[in-house]
């Protein structure tokens, strides 16, 4: 046998080689692209082949204290269709027309467009939307999607804040948590065809969506309920423009209610302006008067300068001062510091100022919190401004002295005063308690926060047992709470008009804030109200907007009195809630609230009161109201004070012609 020559046989090995090595890099290749990127290769193939239609996800919930819902989102349904698959569109708009509400031209019109997909309507009624399925159209499909619905209407409006068509969170607590709450992104897919036209008959079906986050908020649905009442009626009453109430939880920070009038109803948001969706106690600012003179005893008494005995010269009601001439309401001698705050004396609190001195006092009220967020967990929040004392002229270490010149929130007020009410610490206040899976499983839980000590625990009592004082015997009297020991101060502040270049004593900011019970402070309630008319003042007009709001939450937070003020039953004090609508009254877009009862509820006076401020005064209240009469209320039935059931009667008496109506209706029915 011939033996091969050796250049023939290395050609052979070196083409055996290459052969080997081809085979080799090809079946690593196929192992990279088949096994090792597998994923990124069916993805690849997925978008080309199919196109995803976004569906609007189930948001969390949004649940008061007390798991009352404020924001939920129900199940709706979509209506879409495949025009070509539609063989008679003239019949198929003639059986939807009815369901949907739409013209049946228009609707046929759709169905006749050369598109492989077009959305009919979306977030229809669940009943609206089973009856359309059962139908059984060709080309016709339906799809579950997620609406948002606020059950209460406005009540907390400008807290929760609302979403936009496609369930994105655009204002309040709905924007802060939107990645929390949104849930996970569902989707309808359909799959092309080589032209990467749509095919009905190979469509895949929804992707299975996650519900978001629950919120559980610090707020107590009965408070806010009664802080937007108390609002409304001084509006009514007032003329103001505008009002904000701020209800805390001075051992914690928590906000048990914020409130501000006007408000908007987030199932129909778009009928109002902006100017109705800001949350005005921590976006309005405002000079705040005389609420800002305890803070100033607060500081001269821990820097040891004043006692609450020492007397200071008011010059008679007018004091000249840095260039300028203060002056006081009512003229005054000499008063003591107590007495200063008590009578709301601008001299005298000038004149504890000029012994601060303009840095002390304003390193004081940077302290405070003033001139600076709060960091509460809510958008929008400003921080008021405080200028440097660097650029203080002489005159402003007065004008400070009595809340002018600088700016706050009602936030700010609130938190301030907090400070007064636990010992001297100035906390965080947030408003969500909570945040739970879609199970119900906490995922994560806010503690208390304090930002800094301010005073030490001996002056921030002093300084109550002054602010007790003032409600007791100063301006403050209209505070007053029956078995309860209320600490506060007002304030009236003149309003900066632009257009004449100086303040004007028309239409002030007047405000209160009060701290109840003030030898256990339990609450902090600040009220704010914008422009009033006629001779307003904070101990006049705002101040028992602070009473109507404590005696509700002194109530519902079963806080103890020496006085009979809260109903008991078997040593069990009832309460009562608001909830929503059922589910099914919800989908059909009627958005009223329904009020249920678990207790007892307490009837408050309307007597003197117009008929429609008396009927606003009862909303809320699971009664039946007989009115008899109009005009004025002359009579109620029962009388105030009297604990009322779910589903009572309860008649108002107004002026019958040729009639006078008694008080006690019990008497007048014998």
């Amino acid at each position: 046998m011939k033996a091969i020559d050796p250049t023939l046989r290395r050609r052979i090995y070196a083409l055996l080689s290459l052969f080997v090595l081809a085979i080799a890099v090809l079946m690593t290749g196929l192992y990279r692209h088949q096994v090792t990127r597998r994923d990124h290769h069916i993805a690849w193939a997925d978008r080309q082949q199919l196109q995803p239609i976004r569906l609007i996800p189930l948001r969390g919930k949004i649940l008061d204290r007390r798991g009352a819902p404020l924001a939920v989102s129900l199940e709706a349904g979509s209506l879409f269709s495949h025009p070509a698959s539609v063989k008679d569109p003239a019949r198929a708009a003639d059986l939807l027309a009815p369901h949907l509400g739409m013209d049946e031209r228009s609707l046929r019109e759709k169905l006749s467009q050369p598109l492989s997909f077009v959305w009919l309507a979306r977030q229809l009624p669940m009943n609206k939307a089973e009856a359309i399925r059962k139908l059984e159209l060709r080309g016709i499909g339906v799809e579950k999607e997620g609406k948002r619905y606020y059950p209460n209407r406005d009540l907390a409006a400008n807290v929760i804040g609302f979403v936009g068509v496609d369930s994105q969170g655009l204002e309040g607590l709905e924007l802060y948590y939107e990645q929390r709450m949104r849930g996970g992104q569902a989707s309808l897919l359909l799959q092309r065809d080589a032209r990467g036209r749509l095919l009905w008959q190979e469509m895949a079906g929804a992707t299975d969506p996650s519900r978001g986050s629950q919120i559980v908020l610090t707020l107590d649905l009965r408070i806010q309920f009664a802080a937007e009442r108390a609002l409304r009626q001084a509006l009514d009453e007032s003329k103001a423009t505008s009002g904000s109430a701020i209800v805390l939880d001075p051992r914690s920070g928590e906000v048990l209610a914020m409130a501000c009038v006007p408000t908007f109803n987030p199932n129909r948001f778009r009928a109002y302006g902006p100017g109705w969706w800001r949350n005005r106690p921590i976006t309005d600012t405002f000079e705040p008067g005389s609420t800002v003179k305890p803070f100033l005893l607060a500081a001269t008494i821990e820097e040891d300068l004043v006692s609450e005995e020492m007397t200071f010269d008011c010059e008679k009601g007018e004091y000249r001062f840095g260039g300028h001439r203060i002056h006081d309401m009512k003229p005054h001698e000499e008063l003591t510091a107590l007495e200063v705050i008590t009578h709301s004396s601008n001299i005298g609190a000038t004149k504890m100022a000029e012994l601060l001195g303009p840095q002390s006092w304003w390193e004081y009220l940077s302290g405070f919190g003033f001139g600076r967020r709060t960091g509460i967990d809510l958008p929008g929040e400003v921080g008021g401004t405080l200028r440097s004392w660097k650029d203080w002229a002489k005159v402003a270490l007065g004008t400070h002295s009595f809340g002018h010149g600088f700016s706050v929130t009602t936030l700010q007020m609130a938190t301030a005063f907090s400070s007064l009410a636990n010992g001297g610490f100035l906390l965080e206040p947030y408003v969500v308690q909570e945040i739970l899976d879609e199970t119900g499983r906490s995922l994560e839980a806010r503690q208390p926060r304090v930002a800094r000590r301010v005073i030490s625990k001996g002056t921030a009592r002093r300084v109550l047992d002054v602010l007790e004082e003032v409600v007791e015997s100063g301006t403050g009297k209209k505070a007053q709470i029956p078995g309860f020991r209320v600490a506060g101060k007002t304030g009236t502040a003149q309003r900066y008009d632009p257009e004449l270049g100086r303040y004007t004593d028309e239409r002030p900011v007047v405000s209160f804030v009060g701290i109840v019970p003030a030898g256990d402070p339990q609450m902090v309630i600040a009220v704010v109200l914008n422009g009033p008319e006629g001779q307003a003042s904070g101990g006049g007009t705002a101040a028992p907007v602070f009473r109507e709001i404590a005696r509700s939450a002194l109530h519902y937070r079963q806080v103890q009195s020496d006085g009979p003020l809260l109903a008991e039953r078997g040593g069990e004090v009832r309460r009562g809630t608001v909830e929503p609508l059922e589910e099914e009254q919800a989908s059909h877009g009627t958005d009223a609230p329904r009020v249920t009862e678990r207790g007892d509820w307490m009837m408050p006076d309307v007597r003197s009161l117009p008929l429609r401020a008396a009927l606003r005064a009862l909303e809320g209240l699971p009664v039946k109201i007989q009115v008899e009469g109009s005009g004025r209320i002359l009579g109620q039935d029962p009388l105030p004070g009297s604990i009322v059931q779910t589903g009572q009667a309860i008649r108002l008496a107004g002026l019958p012609r040729g009639r006078v109506v008694s008080d006690n209706m019990e008497a007048r029915k014998k």
